[in-house]
């Protein structure tokens, strides 16, 4: 089993909500973080409390999967931050698609770039618009 967790840092609650989301379906995960930056915090909260995390995950010999909501967003540059002191693997623009993928397969065996290449490919193919034309095929 492979020896990994999760953080999802995202402005409000949108990321901590996504994780409770996910384990409706997915079931309750081990391992796995959700931070928000709420109205009134500051981002040097948000640095300490990710840091916190991210010590926590790594003292227990974690390899970290990061999730942010936005490219250049402040959870991003929080992320980024903690990337210069720490080895993490950072996605932005994290969907539903993309964390059910990498809950499917983050406790496995399996290679962290295939985890992570399909992840972002099932959170990419999961945005699609749908057009009156879609549900008549």
């Amino acid at each position: 089993m492979a020896n990994r967790a999760i953080i999802v840092i995202t402005h409000g609650e949108f990321g901590i909500e996504l994780i409770k989301s996910a384990e409706m379906i997915m079931g309750p995960q081990e391992d796995v973080k959700g931070l928000g930056l709420r109205p009134g915090e500051s981002v040097d909260d948000l640095r300490a409390e990710a840091g916190e995390t991210v010590e926590k995950f790594k003292e227990d010999g974690k390899e970290i999967i990061v999730c942010c909501d936005v490219l250049g967003g402040s959870p991003s540059n929080v992320a980024l931050f903690l990337a210069a002191k720490y080895d993490l693997q950072i996605f932005t623009g994290v969907n539903m698609p993309l964390l059910i993928e990498l809950f499917q397969g983050y406790q496995d065996d399996e290679d962290t770039e295939e985890l992570l290449n399909r992840a972002e490919a099932t959170g990419s193919e999961g945005v699609k618009r749908l057009a009156k034309d879609f549900l008549k095929k």
